[in-house]
């Protein structure tokens, strides 16, 4: 029986990796923003309940592979989950639906970073060789990964934070990647984007 990708996502959001997934980072400007398993459940309901929807990538622009569509009825635009990299994609684009459905106030840069630490933990948590995920933002990110890991391994209580100088190198990291700081490259459009600018995505639900 073949299973929807609607479906595969929900699974995805609710599955015992996923559930692993817990952490703290300060913002820009001094607050602390949690991560728990309850983030990614929230995505999920709001899927169940047509308040977000899951569809198939296109014409997505050079260098991204999924993205998150506020504008377009909460899309999450991914490709088809044929293993663990879209998996850990599905799951960075999930953290942006997760804090545009809670209204989270956080910049553009903030979110991309720790977006970043989603993915990357769920390659390390699922074994994926570096080698598959080793461009400059993952390989990063994949330090703050580290972190976390040494401090679940540990049984640190609570929700551990990321490592602060790992988190503050990925976020620089994130806004002078082209892919963030000329969004519309593609189009001939080179002004800055909202990641380099600090400025922020939508967060309307």
């Amino acid at each position: 029986m073949t299973i929807s990708l609607n479906a595969q996502v929900i699974k995805l959001l609710r599955g015992p990796v996923t559930a692993r997934i817990r952490f703290r980072f300060s913002t820009t400007d001094g607050r602390t923003i949690t991560i728990a398993p309850q983030t990614f459940h929230r995505v999920a309901r709001a899927i169940e309940a047509g308040n977000a929807r899951v569809e198939r990538s296109a014409n997505l622009r050079s260098g991204v592979a999924a993205q998150y569509d506020s504008a377009s009825r909460n899309a999450l635009q991914v490709n088809p989950m044929l293993g663990r990299i879209e998996e850990g994609l599905v799951l960075h684009e999930a953290l942006h639906a997760a804090y545009d459905l809670l209204h989270t106030n956080i910049n553009a840069a903030d979110e991309e970073a720790s977006a970043y630490v989603v993915s990357s933990l769920y390659f390390r948590m699922t074994g994926v060789r570096p080698g598959r995920w080793n461009a400059t933002l993952h390989a990063n990110a994949g330090e703050a990964a580290n972190s976390l890991l040494r401090q679940y391994a540990r049984g640190t209580a609570g929700i551990p934070a990321v490592d602060g100088h790992a988190f503050a190198i990925l976020r620089l990291l994130v806004m002078t990647d082209p892919v963030y700081m000329f969004p519309g490259s593609d189009t001939g459009d080179f002004t800055l984007g909202l990641a380099t600018t600090l400025g922020s995505y939508t967060h309307d639900g």
